[in-house]
């Protein structure tokens, strides 16, 4: 990024102390994409701007361009802080650490922006499972990585029934071409997933769901999104200590 000042819409996706005195953070942003940048001061109690670098927190901020990070000047709130619970907090750090892992610096993509403004409001009124797992899919979707669900993505015969799901191929296999080491994917899950990416956050419908289908669907989810990333999401461990 070059060293010119630039204002944007931000939610931000991760905080930690830096130095003395400074918060490192990164954001998304509506016009320029995944920003990291450095708040300097913002750890004194007098800075009011950072109090308000906070998790899901979302920000009119300006910035100056630096070489490897960018510099925060000033920032003030463009919403209202969404009540969340501890529970909602931590289900929010997986699609935020998504976010971060999926994402290029510096690639504008408002529809993700959207989706994490919408994902936030959603996560204290609704199903906090429903709410990632389909803002999970929506965001492959929008980063390339788009599952395939209709098709056997080795003899690409159409799928009817169970089948199983290669997270090397990126999609579903049919029982014929299957090797045996392959995730089971039931058709409950897989219509699961295909209504979970169409879903209308700004008017989300009302439904049944078959705890085994959901189940099913988040281990797929989350092994496809190690394999993506080469790492595992270190959200999803603190998440599965707090449900115990």
């Amino acid at each position: 990024m070059n060293k010119e000042a630039y204002q944007d819409e931000i939610i931000i996706l991760r905080v930690k102390d830096w130095q003395t005195a400074d918060k490192y953070a990164v954001c998304f942003s509506r016009e320029h994409g995944k920003i990291s940048f450095i708040a300097y001061g913002a750890r004194y109690g007098k800075s009011n701007g950072g109090r308000l670098i906070q998790p899901f927190n979302q920000l009119s901020a300006r910035f100056i361009g630096g070489r490897r990070f960018d510099t925060l000047q000033q920032c003030e709130l463009s919403i209202l802080p969404q009540t969340m619970d501890i529970m909602a907090l931590a289900y929010a750090a997986v699609i935020a650490e998504a976010v971060e892992r999926l994402t290029e610096d510096y690639s504008p993509q408002e529809e993700i922006f959207v989706l994490l403004q919408q994902a936030i409001v959603l996560l204290s009124s609704h199903n906090k499972r429903l709410v990632v797992v389909s803002s999970l899919c929506k965001l492959l979707s929008l980063c390339g990585f788009n599952p395939e669900l209709e098709t056997c993505t080795t003899c690409h015969e159409k799928i009817e029934g169970d089948a199983y799901f290669s997270t090397v191929q990126g999609g579903v296999i049919c029982d014929r071409c299957s090797t045996g080491a392959e995730l089971p994917f039931a058709v409950g899950t897989r219509e699961l997933m295909l209504k979970l990416q169409q879903l209308d956050f700004e008017n989300p419908e009302k439904f049944v769901v078959r705890g085994a289908d959901l189940m099913q669907l988040e281990q797929t989810l989350y092994k496809f999104l190690v394999y993506q990333t080469d790492k595992p999401l270190v959200s999803l461990q603190f998440l599965a200590q707090m449900s115990i």
